[in-house]
């Protein structure tokens, strides 16, 4: 019984991964394509994060103790933080260049939905819209 519930603890851990960092806690996906997709990317998401967490952990000769997944993603903020602060002071055009390109990305227009298509192997025809 403690075997089983030691497996369904790490799947509540990629879950609760999957909507705290992915974001994901208001999506609402609206179709079996969707659903795949998410879970795809949540997956990959996940992997690379354990990923990085054991190459932290077996770093050097000795190994550490590893991180939670949230502090992993604190400490890739934070580095990016550094390098971009870094920047700033090394180039003196880097802000308004920054800040022309996150300008231009304010009021991008939203692209026409592509008809869904259904997964089964039965049908291979594409379906209109999800409601």
């Amino acid at each position: 019984m403690v075997s089983a519930y030691s497996q369904r603890w790490v799947i509540e851990e990629f879950f609760r991964n999957a909507k705290q960092l992915a974001d994901m806690e208001g999506v609402s996906i609206r179709s079996e394509q969707g659903v795949t997709l998410a879970l795809c990317l949540v997956s990959w998401i996940d992997f690379l994060l354990h990923f990085e967490n054991y190459e932290q952990s077996t770093a050097g000769d000795l190994p550490k103790e590893s991180l939670t997944i949230p502090s992993i993603v604190r400490q890739w903020q934070y580095e990016n933080l550094k390098a971009f602060i870094q920047r700033l002071h090394k180039d003196e055009t880097f802000a308004t260049k920054w800040l022309q390109v996150q300008e231009h990305e304010l009021r991008r227009k939203r692209k026409k939905r592509k008809p869904l298509v259904l997964l089964d192997e039965d049908n291979t025809e594409p379906i209109g819209d999800a409601a």
